[in-house]
């Protein structure tokens, strides 16, 4: 077979997309002619194609040694030998070109660029727009450039002239979701991606970024859709699983966010963030000998980063290592961390340590960074406390008084409500009653707010005739069903702090329910709500700052207050304080309340815990330990840091017989 036919097979097979078939072609005929630059360019192109680059960028220096000297060889080696790092050469071989034009002049502006010299790079784009103002890709790259120096105004002024000229150019589309983010800009990202996904559906990296954004926003079943489609699209790309984990988790999905993250470290065996993203998770799940387990794996894997020292901080505490514990996770850094989680981490842990500054300015911290998240950003803290405001003045006498009795249930017991605000203790007492045979509890689901949105706010609650009442307490145990079958015979706990707010409805719905409600002290409350990191929404924002914090606490409990005024509510109330101290003791007389049997069970809340499994709230790690009472009197530590809200909580404390002392 002579040299040309050699060369066409290798031309034939490389229009074809048969690379391979193309290299093995094009190399037989350099050993009939090794110095051939048309040969060798052919060559050095396919050889940058299959992702050879070194192998590419050599036969392309080559013909042009040679004597061949085109711009368009010119372009290829310089493309090559910018994407091997190679910048210096990259430019000197735009630079010598005997008549530059304007593709090799923008081929250095780029080169420039991926080298991190964006004043450079942007006074290129600049002139060469000067020169070719429809040139959109001058547009899009000069935006791009102007990202990544920080000018996101610049950016979005070079990217929207870009799009003007190519709107159907989904890379464009792309850019400009992601420099909106930069700029905080959420809404007109999630504009820009939609519209990239729009003219580009099957691009995996569009479909990321758009998946990315709506999890940002808060839209996390959206975002699923999103990055389900792009993992499908890119099955190898660990970042894509790793973002789909996060916002399974976001979900409380667990165990679908386990396997993504497990997904993730098969597409990258030595992913740091993969490894992070399922130990936090394991963690969480309070499965800590495959928390050690896992960290062996990685470090068997070769994978590196500060996430380990992460890792390694979480297992020390665990393992009661607790001055190592916070050491280690302040110098660990990760860049796949949410900050947020870090300085939760550091906080708990210098408080366990009585380091009481470390652990207030690390939650301090916390909310800073959680407060300037997307989904954050939509509220100021005070608008739950205004909902409650707007409660408390429509429960009034007047529109409770003419209430028509409701109908008690025709077969089985009304559920209880286990009622409190935040942070009462409502996850250990429903971790022990979870202990019992005679219970189902459910943990804090959206049932009541979905009844609440048929029957409508308290203004209409009167108004309810005992049809539609049957038809919302069937639709009640509708959904109570739907997370889990229970025992026809089982007690219904409904444990969901604030729900308090709804007693009315709950009474309307089920006037011989019992509710349950737990009190601790009011600073104590207050507090530790401010040290959770919380996933935001317009209730748990009133927690990013104290003072918010202790309002809301003040307005929930006059409600409650009203409310057990109003409305002949069958109550029990426990105090966490008494419980821990003596379980036994407020768990009897609860039982009864409850119309239960005593058993042995109850007080075994540890096997219950774990047993579990993953527990939603921020209580995890400690519904596992041993019943303790050092988060009592917690607050007398902070005195200094809660003086400002002390007025506001006080009176509370001494109402329900707590000292200030």
């Amino acid at each position: 077979m002579s040299i040309s036919e050699h060369v066409n097979l290798a031309v034939a097979a490389f229009k074809q997309g048969d690379l391979a078939r193309a290299r093995h072609e094009a190399e037989i005929a350099l050993k009939w002619q090794p110095s051939a630059p048309q040969i060798l360019q052919l060559a050095g192109v396919i050889c940058c194609q299959s992702g050879d680059l070194a192998q590419g960028a050599a036969y392309l220096r080559k013909a042009m040694q040679s004597g061949m000297d085109t711009p368009e060889l010119r372009l290829n080696i310089a493309r090559a030998l910018s994407e091997l790092g190679e910048f210096d050469e990259a430019l000197l071989v735009c630079e010598t070109a005997k008549a530059p034009n304007f593709l090799l002049r923008r081929m250095r502006a780029d080169i420039l660029k991926r080298a991190g010299e964006h004043l450079g790079a942007a006074a290129i784009y600049r002139s060469l727009l000067d020169e070719q103002p429809g040139d959109f890709e001058a547009w899009n790259n000069l935006g791009n450039t102007l990202h990544e120096s920080g000018d996101f105004g610049g950016a979005i002024t070079a990217l929207v002239q870009a799009r003007s000229i190519s709107p159907a150019t989904a890379l464009i589309h792309l850019n400009l979701g992601r420099v909106f983010q930069s700029a905080d800009r959420y809404e007109d990202s999630l504009a820009a991606l939609s519209e990239a996904a729009h003219l580009s559906p099957r691009d995996a990296t569009v479909m990321f970024e758009l998946g990315k954004c709506l999890r940002h926003m808060g839209k996390s079943s959206e975002a699923l859709a999103a990055l389900g489609t792009a993992a499908r699209l890119d099955s190898k790309n660990a970042d894509i699983f790793i973002a789909l984990g996060q916002t399974f988790s976001d979900l409380a999905d667990l165990a679908q966010a386990e396997r993504a993250y497990r997904f993730a470290l098969q597409a990258d065996p030595r992913s740091a963030a993969a490894y992070l993203n399922l130990a936090i998770l394991l963690e969480q799940a309070n499965r800590i000998d495959e928390l050690e387990a896992l960290l062996k794996a990685a470090t068997t894997a070769g994978a590196q980063g500060d996430e380990f020292g992460y890792i390694n901080a979480m297992i020390l505490r665990r393992q009661g290592n607790l001055a190592d514990a916070l050491q280690t996770a302040q110098f660990s850094l990760p860049d796949s961390l949410d900050p947020a989680i870090r300085f939760l981490f550091i906080g708990q842990v210098a408080d366990h340590l009585g380091e009481i500054d470390t652990a207030f300015s690390a939650f301090e911290d916390m909310n800073r960074v959680t407060a300037s998240y997307p989904d954050a950003r939509r509220f100021d803290g005070t608008e739950h406390r205004r909902h409650v405001e707007d409660l408390l003045a429509a429960t009034t006498p007047s529109a409770v008084e003419g209430w028509p009795t409701a109908a008690s249930p025709e077969s089985g017991r009304a559920p209880a409500f286990l009622l409190g605000f935040m942070r009462s203790g409502t996850t250990l007492l429903d971790t022990i009653l979870m202990g019992h045979s005679g219970t189902h509890v459910l943990e804090e689901e959206p049932i009541l707010a979905h009844i609440e949105d048929i029957a409508g706010g308290i203004e209409r609650l009167g108004n309810l005739d005992e049809r539609s009442i049957l038809d919302l307490r069937a639709r009640y145990h509708t959904e109570a069903a739907a997370r889990g079958a229970f025992p026809e015979q089982s007690l219904l706990v409904d444990k969901n702090p604030l729900a308090s707010l709804r007693t009315p409805l709950i009474h309307r719905l089920f006037p011989d329910a019992r509710f349950i409600f737990t009190l601790r002290h009011p600073c104590d409350v207050v507090l530790s709500c401010f040290m959770q990191n919380l996933k935001i929404n317009q209730a748990m924002a009133s927690f990013l700052n104290l003072e918010n914090a202790a309002l809301l606490y003040d307005r929930v409990m006059q409600y409650w207050e009203t409310c057990r005024s109003l409305l002949p509510l069958r109550i029990h109330t426990i105090r966490y304080e008494d419980m821990v101290e003596n379980v036994e003791g407020e768990i009897r007389p609860l039982l009864e309340f409850l119309d239960l049997a005593w058993e042995d069970s109850v007080l075994d809340h540890q096997r219950v815990a774990v047993e579990r499994g993953y527990i939603r709230t921020p209580s995890y790690a400690q519904v596992t330990e041993s019943i303790y009472s050092r988060a009592s009197g917690r607050w007398l530590r902070y005195r200094h840091h809660m003086e400002p809200v002390l007025p506001i909580l006080a009176p509370w404390a001494e109402k329900f017989g707590y000292d200030m002392e």
